[in-house]
Protein backbone atom coordinates (compact mmCIF):
# COMPACT_ATOMS: atom_id res chain seq x y z
CA UNK A 1 0.00 0.00 0.00
CA UNK A 2 1.24 3.38 -1.21
CA UNK A 3 0.69 6.11 1.44
CA UNK A 4 2.03 8.97 -1.47
CA UNK A 5 -0.13 9.65 -3.67
CA UNK A 6 1.10 11.73 -7.02
CA UNK A 7 -1.60 14.76 -5.23
CA UNK A 8 -0.13 14.03 -1.82
CA UNK A 9 3.17 13.91 -2.71
CA UNK A 10 3.22 17.28 -4.62
CA UNK A 11 1.49 18.59 -1.80
CA UNK A 12 3.97 17.55 0.58
CA UNK A 13 6.77 19.02 -1.47
CA UNK A 14 4.66 22.42 -1.65
CA UNK A 15 4.62 22.84 2.15
CA UNK A 16 8.31 21.54 2.42
CA UNK A 17 9.50 24.20 -0.05
CA UNK A 18 7.33 27.06 2.16
CA UNK A 19 9.06 26.00 5.28
CA UNK A 20 12.59 25.80 3.64
CA UNK A 21 12.77 28.96 2.17
CA UNK A 22 10.72 30.31 5.72
CA UNK A 23 12.95 28.61 7.83
CA UNK A 24 16.28 29.00 5.60
CA UNK A 25 15.57 33.20 5.80
CA UNK A 26 14.76 33.04 8.92
CA UNK A 27 18.03 31.50 10.50
CA UNK A 28 20.08 34.24 8.64
CA UNK A 29 18.01 37.00 9.27
CA UNK A 30 17.30 35.83 13.09
CA UNK A 31 20.98 35.44 13.24
CA UNK A 32 21.75 39.10 11.97
CA UNK A 33 19.18 39.97 15.00
CA UNK A 34 20.68 38.09 17.72
CA UNK A 35 23.96 39.31 17.36
CA UNK A 36 22.85 42.83 16.97
CA UNK A 37 20.57 42.60 19.85
CA UNK A 38 22.33 40.26 22.11
CA UNK A 39 21.28 37.17 24.08
CA UNK A 40 19.10 38.93 26.83
CA UNK A 41 17.20 41.19 24.77
CA UNK A 42 17.01 38.71 21.72
CA UNK A 43 15.42 36.69 24.65
CA UNK A 44 13.01 39.17 24.99
CA UNK A 45 11.51 38.28 21.23
CA UNK A 46 11.69 34.24 22.36
CA UNK A 47 9.59 35.14 25.88
CA UNK A 48 6.79 37.14 24.13
CA UNK A 49 6.65 34.59 21.50
CA UNK A 50 6.19 32.18 24.07
CA UNK A 51 3.26 34.17 26.03
CA UNK A 52 1.30 35.05 22.65
CA UNK A 53 1.79 31.33 21.84
CA UNK A 54 -0.59 30.09 24.91
CA UNK A 55 -2.94 32.77 23.26
CA UNK A 56 -3.20 31.30 19.86
CA UNK A 57 -4.24 27.95 21.64
CA UNK A 58 -7.09 29.19 23.89
CA UNK A 59 -7.94 30.82 20.69
CA UNK A 60 -8.50 28.13 18.56
CA UNK A 61 -9.98 26.39 21.70
CA UNK A 62 -8.77 22.74 20.32
CA UNK A 63 -10.21 22.86 17.00
CA UNK A 64 -7.71 23.14 14.58
CA UNK A 65 -7.34 19.30 13.65
CA UNK A 66 -11.24 19.47 13.70
CA UNK A 67 -11.14 22.17 11.08
CA UNK A 68 -8.86 20.52 9.12
CA UNK A 69 -10.52 17.00 9.26
CA UNK A 70 -14.19 18.45 8.73
CA UNK A 71 -12.66 19.74 5.02
CA UNK A 72 -10.56 17.23 4.29
CA UNK A 73 -13.70 15.23 4.39
CA UNK A 74 -16.59 17.63 3.13
CA UNK A 75 -14.88 21.10 2.18
CA UNK A 76 -18.29 22.74 1.46
CA UNK A 77 -19.18 21.67 5.40
CA UNK A 78 -15.80 22.79 6.38
CA UNK A 79 -15.83 26.29 4.96
CA UNK A 80 -19.26 26.92 6.69
CA UNK A 81 -17.78 26.28 9.97
CA UNK A 82 -14.50 27.73 9.54
CA UNK A 83 -16.48 31.64 8.59
CA UNK A 84 -19.14 30.56 11.44
CA UNK A 85 -16.76 30.63 14.06
CA UNK A 86 -14.81 33.66 12.83
CA UNK A 87 -15.85 36.22 14.95
CA UNK A 88 -16.03 33.95 17.58
CA UNK A 89 -11.89 33.69 17.57
CA UNK A 90 -12.27 37.32 17.83
CA UNK A 91 -13.56 37.08 20.91
CA UNK A 92 -11.56 34.88 22.42
CA UNK A 93 -8.47 36.39 21.11
CA UNK A 94 -8.83 39.45 22.39
CA UNK A 95 -10.09 38.37 26.09
CA UNK A 96 -7.02 36.30 26.12
CA UNK A 97 -4.40 39.26 25.04
CA UNK A 98 -6.00 42.12 26.96
CA UNK A 99 -4.62 40.55 29.81
CA UNK A 100 -1.29 40.00 28.95
CA UNK A 101 -0.60 43.18 27.11
CA UNK A 102 -1.61 45.05 30.61
CA UNK A 103 0.59 42.80 32.72
CA UNK A 104 3.73 43.69 30.12
CA UNK A 105 2.89 46.83 30.34
CA UNK A 106 2.93 47.35 34.02
CA UNK A 107 5.74 44.66 34.84
CA UNK A 108 8.31 44.87 31.94
CA UNK A 109 10.43 46.82 30.61
CA UNK A 110 9.21 49.13 27.18
CA UNK A 111 11.35 46.84 24.64
CA UNK A 112 9.65 43.98 25.81
CA UNK A 113 6.05 45.44 25.88
CA UNK A 114 6.94 46.65 21.93
CA UNK A 115 7.80 42.99 21.26
CA UNK A 116 4.72 41.75 22.95
CA UNK A 117 2.15 44.45 21.00
CA UNK A 118 3.95 43.05 17.73
CA UNK A 119 3.49 39.87 18.39
CA UNK A 120 0.19 40.03 19.58
CA UNK A 121 -0.80 41.58 15.91
CA UNK A 122 0.82 38.84 14.36
CA UNK A 123 -1.17 36.03 16.29
CA UNK A 124 -4.19 37.70 15.84
CA UNK A 125 -3.75 37.54 11.78
CA UNK A 126 -2.42 34.01 12.66
CA UNK A 127 -5.72 33.19 14.40
CA UNK A 128 -7.88 34.13 11.61
CA UNK A 129 -6.38 32.83 9.02
CA UNK A 130 -8.58 29.95 8.03
CA UNK A 131 -7.03 29.87 4.25
CA UNK A 132 -4.13 27.82 5.41
CA UNK A 133 -5.91 25.33 7.49
CA UNK A 134 -8.67 25.10 4.09
CA UNK A 135 -5.53 24.98 1.74
CA UNK A 136 -3.84 22.01 3.14
CA UNK A 137 -6.85 20.32 4.05
CA UNK A 138 -7.96 19.92 -0.17
CA UNK A 139 -4.14 19.70 -0.90
CA UNK A 140 -3.65 23.46 -1.91
CA UNK A 141 -0.62 24.20 -0.23
CA UNK A 142 1.13 25.61 -3.12
CA UNK A 143 -0.98 28.46 -2.23
CA UNK A 144 0.19 28.79 1.41
CA UNK A 145 3.45 27.86 0.06
CA UNK A 146 3.77 31.05 -2.49
CA UNK A 147 1.90 33.86 -0.67
CA UNK A 148 4.16 33.18 2.90
CA UNK A 149 7.26 33.32 1.37
CA UNK A 150 6.23 36.70 -0.11
CA UNK A 151 5.21 37.74 3.44
CA UNK A 152 8.44 36.51 4.71
CA UNK A 153 10.96 37.54 1.80
CA UNK A 154 9.03 41.58 2.78
CA UNK A 155 9.57 40.89 6.43
CA UNK A 156 12.99 39.74 5.92
CA UNK A 157 14.21 42.69 4.22
CA UNK A 158 12.76 45.43 6.55
CA UNK A 159 14.31 43.23 9.45
CA UNK A 160 17.70 43.18 7.16
CA UNK A 161 17.08 47.04 6.56
CA UNK A 162 16.70 48.16 10.37
CA UNK A 163 20.02 46.12 11.70
CA UNK A 164 22.11 47.55 8.79
CA UNK A 165 20.78 51.47 9.69
CA UNK A 166 20.83 50.37 13.51
CA UNK A 167 17.76 51.84 14.18
CA UNK A 168 16.06 51.55 17.36
CA UNK A 169 15.46 47.96 18.68
CA UNK A 170 11.87 49.09 18.79
CA UNK A 171 11.64 48.59 14.82
CA UNK A 172 12.09 44.81 15.13
CA UNK A 173 8.50 44.68 16.32
CA UNK A 174 7.25 45.88 12.50
CA UNK A 175 8.51 42.47 10.65
CA UNK A 176 7.30 40.38 13.44
CA UNK A 177 3.62 41.86 12.52
CA UNK A 178 4.76 41.79 8.49
CA UNK A 179 5.15 38.25 9.10
CA UNK A 180 1.90 37.82 9.26
CA UNK A 181 0.02 40.30 8.10
CA UNK A 182 1.03 39.87 4.13
CA UNK A 183 0.54 36.46 3.43
CA UNK A 184 -3.16 36.33 5.30
CA UNK A 185 -4.25 39.34 3.20
CA UNK A 186 -2.97 37.57 -0.17
CA UNK A 187 -4.79 34.23 0.97
CA UNK A 188 -7.94 36.34 2.01
CA UNK A 189 -7.86 38.41 -1.43
CA UNK A 190 -7.24 34.36 -3.37
CA UNK A 191 -9.55 32.83 -1.70
CA UNK A 192 -12.31 35.34 -2.35
CA UNK A 193 -11.39 35.14 -5.54
CA UNK A 194 -12.75 31.75 -5.71
CA UNK A 195 -15.06 30.84 -3.45
CA UNK A 196 -18.35 32.50 -1.49
CA UNK A 197 -19.71 31.77 1.43
CA UNK A 198 -23.63 32.12 1.66
CA UNK A 199 -24.36 33.82 5.22
CA UNK A 200 -24.95 31.32 7.40
CA UNK A 201 -26.34 30.66 11.03
CA UNK A 202 -23.40 31.69 13.87
CA UNK A 203 -25.46 30.15 16.73
CA UNK A 204 -25.35 26.71 16.35
CA UNK A 205 -21.46 26.95 14.86
CA UNK A 206 -20.10 28.40 17.81
CA UNK A 207 -21.78 25.95 20.11
CA UNK A 208 -20.01 23.39 18.16
CA UNK A 209 -16.85 24.92 18.34
CA UNK A 210 -16.90 25.40 22.30
CA UNK A 211 -18.56 22.14 22.60
CA UNK A 212 -16.28 20.34 20.40
CA UNK A 213 -13.19 22.69 21.10
CA UNK A 214 -14.20 21.48 25.22
CA UNK A 215 -12.85 18.10 25.08
CA UNK A 216 -9.10 19.24 22.80
CA UNK A 217 -8.67 22.74 24.23
CA UNK A 218 -7.31 21.42 27.39
CA UNK A 219 -4.99 18.88 25.53
CA UNK A 220 -3.94 21.43 22.85
CA UNK A 221 -3.45 24.10 25.62
CA UNK A 222 -0.95 21.60 27.81
CA UNK A 223 0.75 20.56 24.40
CA UNK A 224 1.51 24.60 24.38
CA UNK A 225 2.30 24.47 28.67
CA UNK A 226 4.63 21.42 28.20
CA UNK A 227 6.57 22.60 24.85
CA UNK A 228 6.63 26.33 26.13
CA UNK A 229 7.66 25.53 29.91
CA UNK A 230 11.22 25.20 29.07
CA UNK A 231 11.30 29.12 27.94
CA UNK A 232 8.85 30.30 30.96
CA UNK A 233 11.58 28.10 33.33
CA UNK A 234 14.06 29.52 32.44
CA UNK A 235 13.43 33.06 32.63
CA UNK A 236 12.47 32.67 35.87
CA UNK A 237 15.47 30.71 37.37
CA UNK A 238 17.80 32.06 35.09
CA UNK A 239 17.68 34.89 33.05
CA UNK A 240 16.23 36.10 29.08
CA UNK A 241 20.52 35.61 28.28
CA UNK A 242 19.77 32.06 28.66
CA UNK A 243 16.37 32.00 27.19
CA UNK A 244 18.10 33.92 24.05
CA UNK A 245 21.03 31.00 23.80
CA UNK A 246 17.84 28.31 24.22
CA UNK A 247 16.27 30.27 21.63
CA UNK A 248 18.60 29.78 19.14
CA UNK A 249 19.15 26.39 19.78
CA UNK A 250 15.35 25.67 19.83
CA UNK A 251 15.93 27.28 15.84
CA UNK A 252 18.78 25.16 14.95
CA UNK A 253 17.71 21.90 16.94
CA UNK A 254 13.88 22.05 15.53
CA UNK A 255 13.15 24.04 12.34
CA UNK A 256 13.99 20.84 10.25
CA UNK A 257 10.51 20.01 12.27
CA UNK A 258 8.70 21.54 8.72
CA UNK A 259 9.70 18.24 6.71
CA UNK A 260 8.27 15.78 8.83
CA UNK A 261 4.93 18.17 9.58
CA UNK A 262 4.29 18.40 6.22
CA UNK A 263 4.98 14.71 5.41
CA UNK A 264 2.78 14.22 8.23
CA UNK A 265 -0.27 16.72 6.89
CA UNK A 266 -0.24 15.76 3.02
CA UNK A 267 -0.42 11.91 4.54
CA UNK A 268 -3.27 12.43 6.72
CA UNK A 269 -5.45 13.84 4.56
CA UNK A 270 -5.47 10.51 3.01
CA UNK A 271 -5.82 8.41 6.28
CA UNK A 272 -8.93 10.83 7.19
CA UNK A 273 -10.66 9.34 4.35
CA UNK A 274 -9.97 6.28 5.28
CA UNK A 275 -12.78 3.92 7.12
CA UNK A 276 -11.02 0.50 7.10
CA UNK A 277 -9.32 0.86 10.52
CA UNK A 278 -6.48 -2.08 9.43
CA UNK A 279 -5.63 -0.15 6.53
CA UNK A 280 -5.03 2.99 8.89
CA UNK A 281 -2.86 0.94 10.91
CA UNK A 282 -0.82 -0.13 7.92
CA UNK A 283 -0.43 3.98 6.85
CA UNK A 284 0.29 5.01 10.37
CA UNK A 285 2.87 2.63 10.73
CA UNK A 286 4.58 3.73 7.09
CA UNK A 287 4.43 7.00 8.10
CA UNK A 288 6.42 6.60 11.55
CA UNK A 289 9.11 4.69 9.43
CA UNK A 290 9.50 7.44 7.07
CA UNK A 291 9.70 9.97 9.64
CA UNK A 292 12.03 8.05 11.68
CA UNK A 293 14.57 7.41 8.97
CA UNK A 294 13.82 11.62 7.64
CA UNK A 295 14.88 12.77 10.91
CA UNK A 296 18.20 10.35 12.05
CA UNK A 297 19.35 11.85 8.48
CA UNK A 298 19.15 15.25 9.66
CA UNK A 299 20.25 14.55 13.13
CA UNK A 300 23.37 13.44 11.36
CA UNK A 301 23.89 16.19 9.36
CA UNK A 302 23.79 18.40 13.16
CA UNK A 303 26.53 16.41 14.59
CA UNK A 304 28.55 16.84 11.85
CA UNK A 305 27.53 20.18 10.93
CA UNK A 306 26.25 22.22 14.10
CA UNK A 307 29.00 23.73 15.74
CA UNK A 308 30.56 25.17 12.71
CA UNK A 309 26.76 26.76 11.66
CA UNK A 310 26.49 28.05 15.18
CA UNK A 311 29.64 29.68 14.75
CA UNK A 312 29.35 30.71 11.44
CA UNK A 313 25.57 32.30 11.89
CA UNK A 314 25.58 33.54 15.16
CA UNK A 315 29.01 34.26 17.14
CA UNK A 316 30.53 33.21 20.10
CA UNK A 317 28.07 34.50 22.67
CA UNK A 318 26.03 31.54 21.77
CA UNK A 319 28.66 28.57 21.56
CA UNK A 320 26.76 27.54 24.47
CA UNK A 321 23.83 26.30 21.94
CA UNK A 322 25.72 23.64 20.55
CA UNK A 323 25.20 20.60 22.94
CA UNK A 324 21.37 21.60 23.67
CA UNK A 325 20.85 21.36 19.55
CA UNK A 326 21.83 17.64 19.11
CA UNK A 327 19.82 17.07 22.20
CA UNK A 328 16.81 18.67 20.78
CA UNK A 329 17.12 17.45 17.36
CA UNK A 330 16.13 13.81 19.14
CA UNK A 331 13.06 15.60 20.98
CA UNK A 332 12.01 17.23 17.46
CA UNK A 333 12.24 13.29 16.03
CA UNK A 334 10.09 11.95 19.07
CA UNK A 335 7.63 14.73 18.80
CA UNK A 336 7.57 13.97 15.30
CA UNK A 337 6.47 10.51 15.72
CA UNK A 338 4.23 12.17 18.95
CA UNK A 339 2.00 14.02 16.15
CA UNK A 340 0.82 11.10 14.31
CA UNK A 341 0.03 9.61 17.36
CA UNK A 342 -2.11 12.70 18.27
CA UNK A 343 -3.44 12.71 14.84
CA UNK A 344 -4.41 9.35 14.59
CA UNK A 345 -6.59 9.61 17.99
CA UNK A 346 -8.04 12.76 16.42
CA UNK A 347 -9.16 10.84 13.43
CA UNK A 348 -10.36 7.55 16.19
CA UNK A 349 -12.36 10.75 17.78
CA UNK A 350 -10.82 10.10 21.43
CA UNK A 351 -11.10 13.25 22.24
CA UNK A 352 -11.65 12.40 26.14
CA UNK A 353 -8.72 10.61 26.05
CA UNK A 354 -6.48 12.82 24.38
CA UNK A 355 -7.37 15.48 26.72
CA UNK A 356 -6.40 13.43 30.25
CA UNK A 357 -3.36 12.40 28.24
CA UNK A 358 -2.57 15.76 27.72
CA UNK A 359 -3.00 17.40 31.16
CA UNK A 360 -0.97 14.37 32.68
CA UNK A 361 2.08 15.42 30.30
CA UNK A 362 1.73 18.66 30.84
CA UNK A 363 1.60 18.15 34.87
CA UNK A 364 4.69 16.06 34.37
CA UNK A 365 6.47 18.24 32.32
CA UNK A 366 6.77 21.36 35.19
CA UNK A 367 8.20 19.30 38.14
CA UNK A 368 10.59 17.81 35.26
CA UNK A 369 11.73 21.13 33.90
CA UNK A 370 12.29 22.47 37.10
CA UNK A 371 14.52 20.11 38.56
CA UNK A 372 16.79 19.58 35.59
CA UNK A 373 16.81 24.05 35.01
CA UNK A 374 17.33 24.25 38.59
CA UNK A 375 20.04 21.64 38.53
CA UNK A 376 21.76 22.05 34.86
CA UNK A 377 20.73 25.18 33.95
CA UNK A 378 21.04 24.81 29.91
CA UNK A 379 21.73 22.03 29.37
CA UNK A 380 19.18 20.59 31.52
CA UNK A 381 16.21 22.83 29.74
CA UNK A 382 17.16 20.70 26.74
CA UNK A 383 17.10 17.25 28.48
CA UNK A 384 13.70 18.14 29.90
CA UNK A 385 12.28 18.29 26.40
CA UNK A 386 13.46 15.20 25.35
CA UNK A 387 12.58 13.17 28.55
CA UNK A 388 8.77 15.44 27.79
CA UNK A 389 8.41 14.55 24.42
CA UNK A 390 9.75 10.70 24.67
CA UNK A 391 7.25 10.07 27.92
CA UNK A 392 4.48 11.68 25.63
CA UNK A 393 5.15 9.44 22.64
CA UNK A 394 5.28 6.20 24.91
CA UNK A 395 4.35 6.00 28.28
CA UNK A 396 1.21 8.52 28.17
CA UNK A 397 0.30 6.94 24.90
CA UNK A 398 0.27 3.17 25.55
CA UNK A 399 -2.83 3.20 28.18
CA UNK A 400 -4.76 3.92 25.02
CA UNK A 401 -7.31 0.36 24.10
CA UNK A 402 -5.01 -1.84 25.33
CA UNK A 403 -1.89 -0.64 23.60
CA UNK A 404 -3.34 0.10 20.29
CA UNK A 405 -0.43 2.88 19.67
CA UNK A 406 2.54 0.50 21.41
CA UNK A 407 1.55 -2.50 18.40
CA UNK A 408 1.39 0.46 16.11
CA UNK A 409 4.51 1.50 16.72
CA UNK A 410 6.15 -1.68 16.45
CA UNK A 411 3.76 -3.16 13.76
CA UNK A 412 6.18 -5.60 12.17
CA UNK A 413 5.74 -7.65 15.51
CA UNK A 414 2.22 -7.09 16.37
CA UNK A 415 0.81 -7.25 12.44
CA UNK A 416 -1.76 -10.42 12.53
CA UNK A 417 -2.84 -9.23 16.13
CA UNK A 418 -3.98 -5.44 14.79
CA UNK A 419 -5.60 -7.21 11.52
CA UNK A 420 -7.61 -9.77 13.77
CA UNK A 421 -8.67 -7.07 16.00
CA UNK A 422 -9.76 -4.54 13.46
Amino acid sequence: MNIFSKKILSNSLWMMVEKFIAIFGLIFVTSYVAKYLGPNNFGKIAFTATLFGFVQTLTWFGNQEILFKRVSRNPNSGLRYLFGTQNLRKILFLICTMPILLGLYYYSDFLTLIFGMATALAAYFVTQDVYTIYNNAVLHSYINAIVNVIGLGVALIVRYLIVFFELDYAFLGIPIVLTALIPYLIKKYIFNRKQYIKPISLKPYRKYYLGAGSALVLSTLAVTLYTQVTSLMLVALTSTRELGIYAVAVTLGTSWAFINTSIITSVLSKIYQQKKNYVSYVMIAKLNAVVVVVSLIIISILVILGEWILNFLYGSDYRDAYELILILGLATLCSGLGTISARFLVKEESYSYISKKMMCVAITALPISYVMIYNFGLIGAAYSVLIIELLSLTFFNYFYKNGLLFKIHFFPIFKKSLKSQS
